[in-house]
């Protein structure tokens, strides 16, 4: 089952080798965006080459507007790509004091990046870059 022949290959070879694959297992091929069944017929064969083309022809056009596009932007003087250095504003800068609140209550940074909505990964990254820990609570 796909989406779509062009979420299937790269290339219509690729459908096609695909489809010869499936055929050879004795499988039918569901697309499911054009409710499409392929199965060994010659009719099958015709239809995913003419799709595969379509879908590489495509992507072939998108790529060119965008290498285009890239071309103009970047003789309008127009800086291309993520901009250089450590980033000033943060995802989790807004949520900043709950999470200080967090971790001085005892609360592990896995519940925590839980409880704000964001991969651990993230909220360990995001205390390191912050240097946020836990701070002791005077008795």
């Amino acid at each position: 089952m796909a989406a779509e022949i062009s979420r299937l290959a790269r290339s219509t070879l690729e459908v096609l080798e695909i489809l010869k694959h499936c055929t050879e297992n004795q499988v039918n091929l569901h697309i499911a965006k054009n409710g499409m069944v392929f199965d060994n017929s010659l009719q099958s064969k015709i239809t995913a080459t003419v799709l595969g083309l379509a879908a590489e022809i495509e992507r072939e056009f998108i790529s060119s507007r965008t290498k285009e596009a890239l071309a103009a932007r970047k003789a309008a003087g127009v800086k291309l790509g993520r901009p250089r250095g450590k980033a000033k504003n943060l995802k989790l800068d807004a949520r900043r004091g709950e999470i200080q609140k967090y971790l001085d209550m005892g609360v592990s940074k896995a519940a925590i990046a839980k409880i704000v909505g964001c991969p651990a990964t993230t909220l360990y990254d995001y205390c390191k870059v912050r240097k946020l820990k836990a701070r002791k609570k005077i008795s």
